[in-house]
């Protein structure tokens, strides 16, 4: 990394550790990133094409790196890839005839199988979940085609992994962008993860009124496997600058008497369970979450929440001294303004959510094709936010300081499941076992629940 690089990166890493170090930054943060289909169509590159080989897209991220100011990397890469949805044959994760991959509504657990979810919530994920989502994983059909699907997906995804990660290896390294700090973990919200691929949107609505005593048992049930997703493996590693997040969908879609009771208090618990840890958690909210801000300030202090409709000036006046806040800037503005109508815009929404630190400027949603946005504008915009988002007091301290010894951790049951052994489970089957495979067998074990676990999201 050149001498000059080295300094951007330098202040870039600075300014984002002081958002969430509860000090003043020299000037907002820029966390501005566009996914695979959208670098393609700047690129002039097939997005089919560019799914199986994101190298293909390098060229193009380089320019929009030199042409976009922002602190994180403009590629974002792409959550879903064909080369585990086709392998597999999934049924929730599909290529359109666009290059677009969406994510249809879908269903793999019927109403009445909440008592086998809430027996053994791991197997019931493997044995019917996991092969109602993908055709090519279902051992009924044929046990051969499932070993060949999962050996091939492996294959595959080592090598867009190896793409992806050493063209952004190689971006940070050119153009200064930070790799050990704004790193998100991943976690679910329990009802969400019910809702989103197990039960369906509609069926979860249904289920709070129908079956609203099998979904809270539930709810208790597969705590200890929502708890082990998210939670940092090694305490060593817990790190303030790299927040697990949470996509929070659910919440605004249902009653408000109906998100206190049922939805609310297993993910509340989740994340104070890991503040006691150290742990720092965020969220983005989904849609409109202005009539339940108060619901949100009683969760753990320095939680970073990012948001797409709700009110600006009311989640700053209530939220912005307890949490870092991000995002929320109308991604549609890049579309219906003027280069000078986009840049005022910018500039009023900074006099909202700037003063006093723990800001980080975000749209509220990202674009899904270049279509969705100007790139001028796009530009102007980041622009701004660099040249109009600076601090005179840069330094100060400012909102609520976090402290884990404010949280009390709940008790957690152990994660058991027939298909998770523990040591013990393990050395019984082979007694001949040495000690020093046992950080070895068990990490094996997680990387295979992590993912069964990524393929019910």
């Amino acid at each position: 990394m050149r001498d000059d690089v080295k300094k951007t990166c330098e202040e870039r890493t600075q300014n984002i550790k002081d958002v969430f170090d509860n000090k003043i930054p020299k000037r907002v943060p820029i966390s501005v990133s566009l996914p695979l289909t959208a670098v393609a169509d700047y690129g002039k590159v097939d997005r089919k094409a560019a799914y199986w080989d994101p190298s293909l897209l390098e060229p193009a991220a380089e320019e929009l790196c030199e042409m976009i100011p922002t602190d994180t990397c403009i590629y974002a890469g792409s959550v879903y890839a064909p080369y585990s949805s086709q392998t597999l044959d999934a049924k929730n994760k599909l290529m359109s005839n666009t290059g677009i991959m969406q994510h249809p509504n879908t269903e793999c657990m019927q109403a009445d199988e909440y008592s086998e979810l809430i027996e053994d919530p791991y197997a019931f994920l493997i044995d019917k979940c996991v092969p109602r989502l993908y055709k090519n994983l279902n051992v009924e059909e044929s046990a051969g085609k499932v070993l060949f699907s999962l050996y091939e997906e492996m294959v595959l995804e080592g090598d867009y992994y190896a793409k992806t990660g050493s063209m952004v290896e190689r971006l940070n390294e050119k153009y200064g962008y930070p790799s050990d700090v704004g790193i998100q973990g991943f976690g679910r919200a329990p009802m969400d993860w019910i809702g989103d691929q197990l039960r369906s949107f509609s069926g979860i609505c249904m289920d709070v009124r129908r079956h609203r005593k099998e979904l809270s048992e539930a709810l208790d049930a597969i705590y200890p496997m929502m708890y082990k997703m998210g939670k940092c493996t090694d305490s060593r590693q817990i790190n303030r600058y790299n927040p697990t997040m949470f996509q929070l969908h659910m919440a605004t879609y249902i009653r408000e008497k109906d998100f206190a009771e049922v939805w609310l208090p297993s993910w509340k618990r989740l994340v104070t369970d890991y503040a006691a840890l150290g742990m720092r958690c965020g969220a983005f909210l989904e849609h409109d979450w202005t009539r339940l801000l108060d619901y949100l300030y009683e969760l753990p202090t320095g939680m970073y929440f990012t948001f797409e409709l709700t009110d600006p000036r009311e989640i700053k006046k209530k939220l912005g001294k307890k949490f870092v806040l991000g995002g929320g800037f109308p991604l549609n503005n890049l579309l219906t303004c003027t280069k000078q109508e986009v840049i005022d815009k910018t500039k009023a929404w900074l006099d909202i959510m700037a003063p006093g630190g723990q800001y980080i400027f975000g749209f509220d949603k990202d674009p899904i094709t270049l279509a969705d946005i100007k790139l001028e504008n796009l530009a102007a915009v980041c622009e701004t936010v660099r040249d109009y988002g600076v601090y005179e007091n840069d330094g100060t301290a400012t909102g609520e300081v976090f402290r884990k010894e404010d949280y009390h951790h709940s008790e957690v049951p152990a994660f058991k499941s027939r298909y998770y052994q523990s040591w013990d489970d393990y050395l019984k089957y082979y007694p001949n076992t040495p000690d020093n495979a046992r950080a070895l067998v068990m990490a094996a074990q997680d990387a295979v629940f992590e993912k069964f676990f990524y393929m019910s999201c």
